[in-house]
């Protein structure tokens, strides 16, 4: 397609119609095919503008789609040690409870024994040790709540 004409001749018979004489019709008709020529586009020109838009368009979407995908890898990779580090704090937390128990098991174990063991010897010892025994029996006692104290501590600790 070729690019629109402006009419010089006809618009300046149209000013003079309108009461302009020949050098003022001849100075506006003339600033008007400049302006008209320099800034009107044509198809071809828009044909060009919309095909640079296109390669704009598409470099854009590509470099947008570069980023989701090195954004979704990154997200992944975070989330992978995340899992990992969980995972990790899980086993240990489960092993310090483990062996919470085990030691307050043991402690309780022990503190039965000796409780019992002072049960029996207060039955057969005579009245006169019956003071200390209970002193002991008393002790025991408390080793048994303060294990039982410490095992709720490393519960508490744990979680």
């Amino acid at each position: 397609m070729t690019t629109p004409q402006f009419d010089t001749l006809r618009a300046a018979k149209t000013l003079k119609r309108g009461g302009f004489d020949e050098t003022q019709a001849e100075t506006v008709v003339h600033t008007l095919d400049q302006a008209v020529n320099e800034n009107l586009g044509t198809k071809t020109d828009l044909n060009l503008l919309r095909g640079e838009m296109k390669q704009g368009f598409t470099k854009t979407n590509a470099a947008t789609e570069k980023a989701i995908a090195k954004s979704e890898a990154a997200t992944e990779k975070a989330v992978a040690r995340s899992e990992a580090a969980t995972e990790k704090a899980i086993i240990k937390s489960e092993a310090a409870v483990k062996q919470g128990f085990t030691e307050a098991n043991a402690t309780t174990t022990k503190a039965i024994a000796e409780i019992r063991t002072a049960i029996a010897e207060m039955q057969t010892d005579a009245a006169q040790k019956s003071e200390e025994k209970f002193t002991t029996l008393y002790r025991h006692l408390w080793v048994v709540g303060a294990s039982i104290v410490a095992i709720m501590i490393t519960l508490f600790l744990v979680n």
